[in-house]
């Protein structure tokens, strides 16, 4: 007797499990699981070199800071660190694009290099970022031929910048940038390399439609003569220095926009080290926002590794 049931038991399994199979209920085992949205966040830690301090920007920064070597990033190294364990808090990765300031800052001193390749170690993404000399906070650091006329000091082609962040970045590469004044400041080591690049872009003009068409989010490819390619995607700026509305504002935008992506896109926001000093509960509701959706932040080498679709060549 106990046999007969458990032979109907098991019957009565099977055909569910085959009518299910089939479509005919009102879930199917076939059919795809919940996919999270891919989504990055590009912390961009700027240059602080002479060109800032000349061009007066609107970030507050205490007088004994200014005449300090480095002066910069010694105020603002310790908001890096709050940033990076917000991150860690929730499980997410970013992406640290450091100007190379920043690099040669932390590489005179021991405990700094320790902390981020800590950083590196919790699954954060050290990625190159470069001024050039139309920025008002130039680098230094440039390929064209007049920048050594420039009143700001010049400090030599780009790819002496870019040797700092890999020797930082050391023993992992460097291949995710987001680099101003392309053409002509495109690293020669990027140019012959035939490693596979990616390259972000996109600022608050074309991020917001009050400007006209915001950039398209999908990302594409360029494959370059030796076979490598370059994968460019797009991130939506939020800056506590956002002109004609507050960022408040802009965050509600951006939570809008992310809500009705579409599956071929990618979302990815940029802000700066100092955005996050003047306003720090705007990118933690952020992070709050993308916990709450069930997704989860990726560095842009993760994202992009992870993509499911095939990245359009042009």
């Amino acid at each position: 007797m106990k046999k007969t049931k458990l032979l109907l038991l098991n019957l009565i399994t099977i055909m569910t499990l085959t009518f299910i199979g089939c479509g005919g209920g009102s879930s199917s085992l076939n059919a795809e699981e919940p996919k999270s949205k891919s989504t990055f966040v590009m912390i961009h830690l700027e240059a602080g070199y002479q060109g800032r301090l000349n061009n007066d920007l609107p970030i507050n920064i205490p007088n004994e800071y200014m005449s300090m070597n480095f002066g910069w990033q010694e105020y603002l190294f310790d908001t890096a660190e709050k940033l990076v364990q917000k991150a860690d808090d929730y499980g997410f990765h970013l992406t640290l694009a450091f100007n190379p300031q920043w690099a040669e800052y932390i590489l005179l001193n021991n405990t700094k290099v320790n902390t981020v390749k800590q950083w590196q170690k919790n699954g954060h993404e050290i990625a190159f970022h470069h001024h050039s000399t139309s920025h008002p906070d130039w680098n230094g650091y440039s390929n064209a031929p007049d920048a050594i006329n420039n009143p700001i000091p010049f400090l030599g082609e780009v790819d002496i910048g870019l040797n700092f962040i890999k020797s930082l970045a050391t023993p992992s590469n460097v291949t995710t940038a987001m680099i101003g004044g392309l053409p002509v400041d495109m690293p020669q080591s990027y140019e012959n390399t035939t490693e596979d690049l990616i390259f972000a872009s996109g600022n608050q003009y074309n991020s917001f439609e009050q400007y006209g068409e915001p950039r398209s989010l999908k990302p594409y490819k360029v494959i370059k003569n030796n076979g490598a390619k370059v994968t460019y995607v797009t991130h939506r700026q939020l800056t506590s220095i956002l002109k004609d509305f507050t960022i408040n504002e802009a965050l509600e935008i951006f939570k809008r926009e992310y809500n009705s992506i579409g599956n071929k896109e990618i979302y990815g926001i940029v802000f700066h080290c100092y955005d996050y000093h003047e306003t720090e509960e705007t990118y933690n509701d952020w992070f709050e926002f993308i916990k709450k959706n069930g997704d989860t932040i990726k560095t842009i080498n993760e994202v992009v590794s992870d993509y499911k679709y095939n990245i359009p060549v042009q």
